[in-house]
């Protein structure tokens, strides 16, 4: 059964122990990328990305990935599609960027 409820529309506003007012926005997203597995082909393996992407002041969370290739900006939490999935992804995003709610 697919949820009818759009997590991603909902912005939630708070104010941080250091005063710092947030904005943060949830989003559920479920992505495709592509890679090039040998630079010398053009063969292609497709990467499905499904999870939660939160920004806090329009910082994206969780920040990138240095990998052996580079940066990867694949990364999202992988709670549930849910509320309580939202909150523990917009949790798990504020203690990454060191932040308190009060």
């Amino acid at each position: 059964m697919e949820d009818r409820i759009n997590y991603s529309s909902r912005t939630l506003r708070a104010i941080a122990d250091n005063g710092l007012p947030l904005k943060i926005k949830a989003e559920w997203t479920d992505n495709d990328y592509w890679d090039r597995q040998d630079p010398e082909t053009d063969q292609l393996v497709c990467i499905n990305v499904v999870g939660w992407l939160i920004r806090i002041n329009g910082k994206k969370y969780p920040r990138d990935n240095y990998a052996d290739d580079g940066v990867d900006w694949t990364y999202r939490y992988t709670a549930p599609k849910t509320e309580k999935g939202r909150m523990t992804a917009i949790k798990r995003a504020l203690q990454e960027a060191r932040l308190t709610v009060w």
